[in-house]
């Protein structure tokens, strides 16, 4: 069959949704620049962003004066807040994340509506149905973006309690509170944990103060641990207390939570093992036991022992 120029553009746009779904899940090596200017923070370095959105950001920036009209405040708000989670504020604008949900929109209809259901299936659908999947593209950015911010949010969870305990350390070793949260970024392993407390520390050195630099800490993070954890220190610098009593205190909960929560995915794993147990492990196991029984009993002494 000779290939129009309708099905030249179905292929095209379905190695288009081939490419964003599977290289926007692949890690970058290279950081991103990150720029906090929704809320007043600037100079922060980016995690590791994928590779489209490097790649192919001079793409949604020529997309930005299409979607550039769409006045969605707190939509807008939302994605921005939730780049600034990510690490990726300076990666990707939210005029450019627009641009990408519409890049994602036309690839989703190419792959779905144009290639696979009037290609292969021979299948017209209705406006109905291509609405449906014009949404369901244009939503994949979100959860794409959520599913970034969950892997950073995990990944500053596993490190807090060991960033704990080495500042509880530092402090009761003498150290201040900020000075001790600079030799932690010395001697701990870069990840986004240390970036946030490095970023912390340059705020207080631009002139911050210790209350405002912890509640921006909290914001950028978006924890209930890490909102904790700046509650009591602002209260503790309210109060003029002392540090180190409160940082041991905070120590040992988070290590406690940690355990707790091993000891629920060790549960959750014993009931998600029961749906394979059932339907591939135990039909496969009947068939061994009860299979030469079966025959044996259909065909009598015809049956080959096994």
């Amino acid at each position: 069959m000779p290939l129009t120029l309708l099905s030249i553009v179905l292929l095209a746009a379905s190695a288009l949704a081939v490419f964003f779904a599977v290289y926007s899940l692949i890690p970058s090596d290279e950081p991103a620049l990150s720029s906090y200017s929704g809320m007043g923070l600037e100079g922060v370095e980016a995690d590791h962003v994928s590779p489209v959105v490097s790649a192919l950001r001079p793409v949604f920036t020529l997309l930005t004066p299409t979607v550039r009209w769409i006045n969605a405040e707190r939509y807008r708000a939302w994605i921005e807040r939730k780049l600034v989670t990510a690490g990726m504020a300076g990666a990707l604008t939210t005029d450019e994340f627009f641009g990408y949900k519409l890049i994602m929109s036309v690839a989703f209809w190419g792959l779905f509506i144009g290639l696979f259901a009037q290609v292969v299936v021979g299948w017209d659908p209705s406006i109905a149905a291509t609405i449906v999947v014009l949404i369901i593209g244009s939503f994949f950015p979100d959860a794409w973006l959520t599913g970034q911010v969950q892997e950073r949010q995990n990944k500053i969870l596993k490190a807090l309690p060991y960033v704990m305990d080495l500042l509880t350390l530092s402090v009761e070793a003498g150290l201040d509170f900020v000075s001790g949260i600079h030799k932690v970024c010395e001697k701990s392993i870069s990840g986004p944990l240390v970036d946030e407390l490095s970023f912390f520390l340059g705020e207080l050195q631009v002139g911050a103060t210790r209350q405002q630099a912890l509640r921006n800490l909290a914001l950028r993070v978006d924890m209930k641990e890490m909102r904790s954890f700046s509650a009591m220190l602002i209260q503790a610098d309210v109060l003029g207390a002392s540090v180190g009593p409160i940082l041991r205190a905070q120590s040992d909960l988070m290590r406690t939570a940690r355990f707790q929560r091993a000891e629920r995915e060790g549960a959750y794993a014993a009931q998600k093992i029961l749906f394979p147990l059932i339907f591939c492990i135990m039909p496969a196991v009947f068939i061994v036991i009860f299979g030469p029984i079966a025959l044996n009993f259909l065909y009598g002494d015809q049956t080959i022992g096994i």
